[in-house]
């Protein structure tokens, strides 16, 4: 670390620093909090999503208890053709969210298969679409989360370390130079009274 100087200067730029951190930690501040907001919505989609999605299974176990059977074979009744993404921003961090899943449906030959392949098929649309939308929304959690740990990183090295350490400075070039002005100032009377022996 390098050494400080004890100057005017050196005092000016320090007053400086402090201004700008004091200045820079509100605002760190209020991007910690908005980040934390939209973990917790995120955490909280993420459980919605989470039962949206069982839900599907308990429906698909309820209303089709025939895919059981492992001899009726089903692939593919369907194929993800394309997954749109919605970008945002949240507060500094770009995350993307399913927009649109497009499907294409296999044709299903009514005298090949069974006649519930239909209902199956639209039971398995839904719950791929909503693990589409789990797993990205999974990643926008992490992706929040990673934000929040820096920005806290960041608040606690400008609130525990580059404040305090600019305002210890502050104080003790302050109590150099004003014990440099002391001096001055008896230095100056001592001269005073010399000269003034001097011309007696």
């Amino acid at each position: 670390m390098a050494q400080l100087l004890l100057s005017k200067a050196t005092l000016l730029k320090e007053r400086r620093q402090l201004a700008a951190y004091q200045r820079f930690l509100p605002s760190l501040e209020m991007k910690r909090q908005q980040l934390m907001l939209a973990v917790k919505a995120s955490e909280q989609q993420l459980q919605q999503m989470q039962q949206e999605l069982d839900q599907i299974g308990d429906v698909i176990a309820d209303d089709v208890p025939m895919l059981a059977n492992k001899d009726i074979h089903l692939q593919p009744l369907l194929t993800v053709k394309k997954v749109r993404y919605q970008r945002e921003n949240i507060a500094g961090v770009a995350i993307e969210r399913v927009a649109e899943v497009l499907f294409e449906q296999t044709p299903v030959s009514m005298l090949s298969r069974p006649h519930w392949v239909d209902v199956v098929q639209q039971r398995l649309q839904q719950a791929i679409e909503w693990q589409l939308r789990i797993d990205a929304e999974q990643q926008v959690l992490a992706a929040l989360q990673a934000a929040l740990i820096k920005v806290t990183q960041r608040m606690n090295l400008f609130d525990k370390v580059l404040i305090p350490q600019s305002q210890k400075n502050i104080r003790r070039i302050q109590i150099y130079l004003d014990d440099k002005a002391r001096e001055a100032v008896v230095t100056s009377k001592i001269a005073k009274n010399k000269r003034k022996e001097a011309a007696l």
